[in-house]
Order: structure tokens, then sequence, then C-alpha cells
């Protein structure tokens, strides 16, 4: 199975050097809950026995967000997707079609899964994500990998690492994953030529059998559509002129 890790930002020497750790040491961001852009992620409530009204919404969520940030000292997560083509993910988590998309061999992730110095694995399992319209409370042992109904469009896949005795601990951070389940790196459809150039170059270097591709555009339909890179036409910038309505030319 295939999976796609969508990735931010990339602007800069740091991130660059990021993306150069990924394809060549298989470094991956293990984030903590605590950090996520949904405030009820891996944060059920500690007060499933208490009536509804019975105490203020905020005391009780202070309690559920102090529990939370505790998971966040012992737990890390990385999120996939089996998705690469959807618009909702690329512009909230491929920075407005402008980063890329990195394809993963599950089973490769599963098979060659590091371990510490007392033989704990960095993670265990890649389970996909239940959406409930119900929040988990403190009894439920699934409730990391539980968030609700309005995420569905993610279809998320988890990896979590939980703190293990030895040496790295394991949890939040970032891990080394097995650099040859890296399959695949996608370019997002309004990416910079720039950036697509050098980040394309980087994987010609170093990891010429990771394959390139590139989203782009349906012509007729609200759809991405996934085809290799060296397909894409090269394309002479446009320009042109606009009149506006003060009666001033624009250039475009």
């Amino acid at each position: 199975m295939i999976l796609y890790q969508y990735r931010g930002k990339i602007e800069g020497k740091r991130s660059i050097g990021y993306f150069i750790d990924l394809i060549t040491k298989g470094s991956m961001m293990f984030s903590t809950p605590s950090s996520f852009n949904d405030p009820f992620d891996c944060c059920p409530t500690q007060v499933s026995e208490i009536p509804i009204g019975s105490l203020p919404y905020a005391v009780i969520d202070q309690m559920n967000h102090y529990v939370q940030k505790v998971t966040s000292k012992v737990v890390g997560v990385a999120c996939l997707t089996p998705h690469p083509d959807k618009m909702l993910m690329w512009s909230h988590y491929g920075d407005h079609h402008q980063s890329i998309c990195v394809a993963f061999d599950a089973d490769i992730l599963l098979d060659k899964c590091p371990k510490n110095s007392e033989g704990h694995p960095l993670y265990r399992e890649i389970r996909a994500v239940s959406y409930t319209a119900t929040r988990p409370d403190e009894r439920d042992a699934d409730a990391i990998y539980k968030k609700s109904e309005e995420w569905a469009y993610e279809d998320e896949h988890r990896i979590v690492s939980f703190s293990a005795k030895g040496e790295p601990q394991w949890g939040s951070g970032v891990w080394q994953i097995p650099k040859e389940s890296i399959k695949e790196v996608i370019f997002g459809a309004r990416i910079s030529n720039d950036l697509q150039r050098l980040l394309a170059q980087i994987v010609t270097s170093h990891r010429p059998d990771i394959a390139l591709k590139k989203a782009v555009l349906h012509s007729h339909r609200y759809e991405l559509i996934i085809e290799d890179l060296d397909m894409q036409p090269n394309i002479a910038p446009m320009s042109g002129s606009l009149l506006d309505p003060n009666g001033n030319w624009i250039n475009v």
C-alpha cells in the first residue's frame, strides 16, 4: 500500500535541508498532538461521568487540554493518506499547491521499522483514523486514532510513536524511518519553476530511484491529475495587458 504525506512550505536553506534529510536519511517528524490544527485531536474528554452543564465548558477544556499536553510529552504522530490528488489536502497541508507530496511504501515502513537500544520499535502499526460524531472519553484506548467527522476528507492513516525505555526514547521528534520506503515525490500544481527544478535536481542527484511526478489541473473538471514529471511540456512564460476601470493598461 502506498501512503502519501503532504509537506508544508519549502523556503530557504533550512527547509531545503529538511527535504534532503528526508530523502537521504529518512528523517521524518513525529509531531506532538498539542501542535495539531484540530484542538480535539488526541484530547478525549476526562469528565464522561459528569453531567453536561454541571461545570463551565472552559474549566473542562482546561482539564482536557492539560491531559493532551501530557500526552504530547510521550507520543509523536506522523500523518499520511492514500490520496495524492485531494484539492483540500494540497490547499491545507501542501502550501496551497506550492509544495510537494511524498509517497511511502507502507509495507517497507513496517517491515524495516527501526528499533532502539532496548529493542523497542519506533512504531508498531499504521492505522487508519476512525471518524466519529461522538467525542472519545478517558476510557477509550483508541482515542488517539479518532477524529471528528469533519476531518473525514483527509482519510488519514497514522504512525504513532510511543516513548519507550532505551535510546532513542522515541515519542515526538525527528526519527529515521527506512529511506527506501520513499517511492515518489509529487510537485504541486502551483509550485514555482525554480523550486521544482531545484528539488528535482536534488532527488536526481541523491535518490535517482525515486519517481518524480506532477499534479496538474484537469481542463474540464474540478480534479487534479498526477502525471510523470518528464511528461510535462516546456511552456514559455505568457504575458499580456489588461485595461483597468480607469483606462490604464496593466501588464500581466
